[in-house]
């Protein structure tokens, strides 16, 4: 017995080790050593995630039919010391994902970037390691590298690369939490440090793309709603109750705190706060695809954020901040909308092969306008195994429409007007993704990409006397899930 406790200890301490470099990284500036015409070339690689979450992220696989397959993809073979740490409870996980995009024409400049995120992290399960039954405890270290795309020549609301998600190149710890089960699992109940997006607002099979538009949850809801994106983490918890075997309810309560993402992630102190967001899910779902033919999702949600939002055009004078410049104003109206999604697998022609077709959309409305964004529809496909030869890869094209609120349309045209140009941006645009995901090993893919965007907005860089034209942009990702290629365990699919 004590060698068992000692034994554990050891697991603990090692975990501990992996906050070294959050606890230890320097402040650096979302711009240091990045201007304008800097070149991105580091390296990249695999996770689901534009992010890891409960339980960290990784990409996950290509379609519900994938998932229990008698047709497994291949992977490499599992160390025994892999095994021995998985039956004594710890699931190690790393993941790199590096994505390269560029803009031949469109947008406000032309150029090329790369971003990257590397992650590792760990799950212990408490009840293999001290007897708490349905107990777990989940850690997440981040390191964030690159300036995108969209921030620094196309200037669209939209990202054409999804995993950019910190402009801070650091050391950042993120996920920190204690998970508890209960009621043969039906309950889920997790608390700590968390990433909100983690659970809400989410299709598995909308991650096998490179832009942002649909992956890992819709555009809107990562930007308007008051939810986090990891590694962002904030103090938070979520419930989620089984209440039959393929429907759930899912209701959280989240943190909001601006100071948290250029921070190493080690200051979890309130005093900085500026409200909550509780998001509330119903979910339908019957994905496996052992007891059902064609697998499917179905989820609605709403959500509420009572964190003050900055006035798009209106500075706290009340003038139009585009023409007279000045601070914006402060508006105290409480963010509010809801979101409707789902997909279906429609073609599944042998239940022993990963191959099917599985169509998806959904819709995020914002009920206020004190927005960049109104609303997003979005609609697509992921297409497994194309070629019969090639029964893992992925075929997906998802085309999404956004609605630039009003005051959001003014502010671009008088900023632009402000530097001697004209024109307005289109009140609607519309945002193509083509991407191809070749499945080298289980926990390998590359990712080309083509983009196009019709009517693209600069709300990125809204102060340039362009009026951008339609862009194309084409872009190769690379997703390494270390953690699997080593033999650990995916982590749960996330954003």
């Amino acid at each position: 017995m004590k060698r068992v406790v000692a034994r554990n200890m050891l697991y603990v301490g090692l975990l501990a080790a992996l906050l070294v470099p959050a606890a230890h990284a320097q402040a650096a500036s979302p711009d240091e050593g990045n201007g304008p015409a800097a070149n991105w070339a580091d390296s990249y690689a695999a996770s689901q995630s534009p992010v890891p979450q409960a339980g960290g992220s990784s990409a996950p696989d290509n379609s519900a039919a994938a998932a229990t397959s008698a047709m497994r993809e291949p992977m490499l073979p599992r160390a025994a010391w892999v095994q021995n740490l998985i039956d004594d409870g710890v699931n190690l996980r790393a993941s790199l994902v590096d994505q390269y995009a560029r803009n031949p024409t469109g947008g406000v400049y032309q150029g090329s970037r790369n971003v990257g995120q590397f992650y590792v992290g760990a799950d212990l399960d408490l009840a293999k390691m001290f007897g708490w039954s349905g107990a777990s405890f989940h850690v997440t270290v981040y390191r964030d590298y690159g300036l995108s795309l969209n921030a620094l020549d196309t200037g669209t609301y939209t990202k054409q690369q999804y995993i950019y998600k910190n402009p801070y190149p650091r050391w950042h710890l993120g996920l920190f939490s204690y998970e508890q089960k209960a009621l043969d699992d039906r309950l889920d109940i997790q608390v700590g440090r968390l990433g909100s997006t983690t659970y809400f607002g989410h299709l598995v099979v909308n991650c096998q793309f490179i832009s942002a538009n649909t992956c890992g949850e819709p555009r809107m809801l990562v930007s308007e709603t008051g939810l986090s994106l990891l590694p962002s983490a904030t103090w938070g918890g979520n419930v989620k109750y089984k209440t039959t075997e393929n429907t759930y309810v899912d209701v959280g309560a989240f943190e909001v705190n601006p100071e948290v993402q250029p921070s190493n992630g080690l200051d979890w102190e309130i005093k900085h706060s500026t409200g909550y967001t509780v998001p509330l899910e119903f979910g339908w779902v019957n994905n496996n695809p052992r007891n059902v033919q064609f697998p499917f999702e179905l989820k609605g949600g709403v959500y509420m954020s009572t964190a003050p939002l900055t006035e798009v055009d209106t500075n706290t004078k009340g003038l139009p901040l585009g023409i007279y410049g000045g601070t914006a104003a402060i508006d105290h109206h409480v963010r509010d909308g809801f979101y409707l999604m789902g997909d279906k697998v429609i073609w599944r022609p042998d239940p022993d092969s990963p191959r099917s077709f599985n169509v998806f959309g959904g819709w995020v409305q914002q009920l206020e306008q004190q927005e960049i964004m109104h609303q997003q529809i979005y609609a697509g496909f992921v297409m497994t195994g194309p070629f019969a030869s090639r029964p893992f890869d992925t075929l997906g094209l998802n085309v999404s429409s956004f609605q630039l609120t009003n005051g959001e349309q003014a502010y671009l045209a008088e900023e632009r007007a402000k530097l001697g140009g004209s024109g307005w941006n289109a009140r609607h645009q519309f945002a193509y993704d083509l991407t191809y995901s070749i499945h080298l090993v289980k926990g390998l893919e590359l990712m080309p990409s083509v983009q196009y965007i019709v009517h693209p907005d600069n709300s990125a860089i809204p102060k340039t006397p362009i009026l951008p034209r339609n862009l194309f942009a084409y872009a190769i990702g690379l997703r390494a899930d270390i953690g699997v290629l080593m033999g650990f365990r995916p982590a749960a699919a996330n954003d």
